[in-house]
């Protein structure tokens, strides 16, 4: 049996979202929480930061935003200073995203950069699942 799969980039987004949040080990409370380090100014920034909005919102996970430029990053209205925050000081590479543990209050995972949105949602969930399994 053959599939034609004729999915637009964000219905492919919003259905790969849609399984990650009916994954058995991914539906549950969070035990993690992303960091987004990155700067208004950077463009990959801005075409990373809605992706990671629309799962830390599907797996329930929270998203602090450090900016290396203390200024938003959209679609994130609040933020802290990259320089002032204690994991996010130290990353050089704009995007970066932590994956912190609430259980351990420490770093457990980290992706750098980002290159297309499928790659991006599949090490977001990686990434969690892999602290959800402990």
């Amino acid at each position: 049996m053959t599939f034609k799969i004729n999915l637009t980039r964000r219905s492919f987004m919003v259905g790969t979202i849609a399984a990650l949040a009916t994954t058995p080990t991914l539906a549950s409370s969070a035990k993690a929480g992303f960091i987004l380090v990155g700067a208004s100014w950077c463009p990959v920034c801005h075409r990373a930061a809605p992706i990671l909005k629309m799962v830390a919102e599907q797996l329930g996970v929270p998203v602090l935003v450090a900016s290396g430029d203390n200024r938003p990053i959209s679609p994130f209205a609040t933020f802290v200073d990259a320089s002032t925050h204690e994991l996010a000081r130290s990353v050089k590479m704009y995007p970066t995203t932590l994956l912190f543990s609430t259980e351990t209050q420490g770093l457990v995972g980290m992706i750098e950069g980002y290159k297309e949105p499928k790659r991006y949602i599949a090490q977001l969930a990686n990434a969690y699942r892999q602290i959800e399994q402990g």
